[in-house]
Formats: C-alpha cells, structure tokens, sequence
C-alpha cells in the first residue's frame, strides 16, 4: 500500500488532500502507542468538518492510513510540500495532533517523539510545541474540573 494512499488522492483538491494528509498523519499517531481506540476515532471526527454522510469516507481513509506501512516522516514531508505558504495551518496539525495524542489520557513517548518529527519537518519551533502543549494540558485540566 505505502505510496498508493497518495498516488490514489492525487487528483484531489488541495484542501481535500490536505485533510487527508491530517488524517494520515492521526491514524499515524494514533497506532504510535500500541492502539487506535475509540476516544482517539472519536476525537479525529470530532474536529474534522465533514458531513454526517462523509463519515464512512474519513474512516475508510483512516483505516488505508493505518494500514499505510511509511513512516509518519514520509508523510509529513509531503504535506509540508502541499502546504507551501500556509503556516498557520502546520500549527493547527501540530496542535491538533497534541490534542489527540492526549485524548485517550495516555500520552506516549512515541506520540511525543513523532510530533517533534513533524514539527521539525514542519518548521515549526520547539518553544510553539511547548506552548501549545501547555496550552492544551490547561484545558484538558479545566474540562476535568468542570
């Protein structure tokens, strides 16, 4: 499968390969601590904008992205090509991978690990990755005492 996932969306718009690159690189993260759970699923169609007819579509395309035997490397450095100018949108992914890294209520070493990789690849400084870390683990303590 490894480079069919990209070659079969090739002719995608670029928004539409770009949340699909999102969706491989969560499926990627997701199976980086041993599992893909359902809180995990969940969180991914939560934050994805999709309509309730597109559901089957993004978990089909989880599900090729899990099966995907690349790196979570290989595939951001093709979503960094495809969002050439568009920074704002590499720290949305980094962000919400951290978000879903934490979803389950385990974050690996793993996740960790390869959300630096993307944030390298992406440019996108260490101290950003802090903040945003900082910035989602206040949040997720504000939820749990509310």
């Amino acid at each position: 499968m490894s480079t069919d996932i990209w070659i079969k969306y090739r002719k995608e718009s670029k928004q539409t390969i770009c949340i699909i690159g999102v969706l491989i690189l969560a499926a990627k993260l997701c199976k980086a601590d041993g599992h893909f759970n359902i809180l995990e699923e969940e969180e991914i169609l939560k934050t994805m904008p999709h309509e309730p007819n597109q559901r089957k579509i993004l978990l089909r395309i989880l599900d090729e992205a899990g099966e995907d035997t690349n790196s979570i490397e290989y595939h951001a450095k093709i979503i960094n090509k495809e969002l050439l100018g568009l920074d704002s949108y590499r720290k949305f992914i980094i962000a919400f991978l951290y978000r879903l890294a934490h979803s389950d209520h385990i974050y690996s070493e793993q996740e960790d690990e390869d959300i630096r990789k993307v944030a390298d690849i992406f440019n996108i400084k260490k101290t950003y990755i802090e903040r945003s870390f900082i910035g989602f683990k206040n949040l997720f303590q504000k939820n749990s005492n509310a």
